[in-house]
């Protein structure tokens, strides 16, 4: 009975060695198969893997809403659904648009109406193209050689003269200005800005408070006129209350009133006034409005 029990006994130890040994072949056959060779698993979430030479870039197709690896077009690969800025010939004057959230605003080019030219209206959302041509005439001979447009010199002077029949001057400060003057002046504001710390971007928005960009200014079209300096003391003098009194008779309007900054964007400046015609003027004083809420474009 006990050699019985010996030879299972061996037996069973011949067939758990030939086992064991089957196993390690088994084994190390997977690993070679492994070894580089064996093929590349399949992604997950719907992406695609493109295997690329030693030292060659390899491009990913990410699930949907995102990249991997994927090269951005350059400005002249733009993809088909890209949408681009219209030209300035194909331009809307209703909607201006902004370049970057709290940036500066890009400026709708119009054209001026020849029936309505004096109620055109310039600001930080609409600009004079820049080939816009000005005819000019002095506003006031014989005191300096400050010009306005052709078709506003006579009434500024029909004011002055008024005002200095009653002992007051309404000097003539600054009226047209060129394009080349405005850009100086308003790239100099900006760049005082950006030496004070502030970004481009903020920098410009902050300027277009004083200094509209060129373009954007009245002074561009001439059809405004800076009168006796450019202080906000001025409007403590008489010659400013009698602009208020009687400017509308002869069709100029404050432009930038006090209580109007939120919608015009400019600063308090008692010393502009504009020229918008007799009719237009009146009507726009009694309201109490700015240009702006006038034509509804507030």
């Amino acid at each position: 009975m006990s050699e019985k029990k010996g030879n299972s006994y061996s037996a069973k130890i011949f067939l758990v060695t030939v086992l064991a040994a089957m196993f390690v072949f088994l084994l190390g056959a997977y690993v070679v198969l492994d070894d580089g060779t064996s093929p590349a698993p399949k992604p997950e979430n719907g992406t695609s893997v493109t295997t690329a030479a030693p030292g060659a870039s390899v491009t990913t197709a990410s699930p949907e809403g995102t990249t991997a690896g994927v090269q951005q077009p350059t400005e002249t690969q733009k993809p088909d659904n890209q949408t681009t800025q219209p030209s300035e010939s194909q331009q809307s004057t209703s909607k201006p648009s902004t370049q970057s959230p709290g940036g500066p605003v890009v400026p709708t080019v119009i054209t001026v109406s020849d029936s309505n030219w004096q109620m055109t209206l310039l600001n930080i959302n609409y600009k004079l193209p820049e080939d816009y041509v000005v005819q000019r005439a002095v506003a006031v001979e014989g005191v300096n050689s400050v010009e306005l447009d052709y078709r506003v010199a006579p009434y500024y002077k029909a004011m002055y003269d008024a005002a200095k029949a009653e002992g007051i001057y309404l000097t003539p400060y600054s009226g047209y200005r060129r394009y080349t003057t405005q850009e100086r002046n308003y790239n100099n504001l900006v760049n005082k800005y950006v030496n004070q710390g502030k970004s481009r971007s903020d920098a410009q928005v902050l300027a277009a408070q004083a200094i509209m960009p060129p373009g954007c200014s009245e002074h561009n079209m001439g059809v405004a006129m800076d009168i006796c300096g450019t202080d906000t003391s001025f409007e403590n003098t008489k010659a400013f209350a009698w602009l208020n009194e009687h400017a509308a008779d002869y069709g100029f309007i404050l432009r930038y009133a006090k209580d109007k900054r939120d919608i015009t964007g400019v600063m308090y400046e008692p010393w502009h006034w504009r020229y918008v015609g007799e009719e237009n003027a009146k009507a726009i004083k009694a309201s109490g409005k700015c240009l702006e809420e006038y034509l509804g474009q507030a």
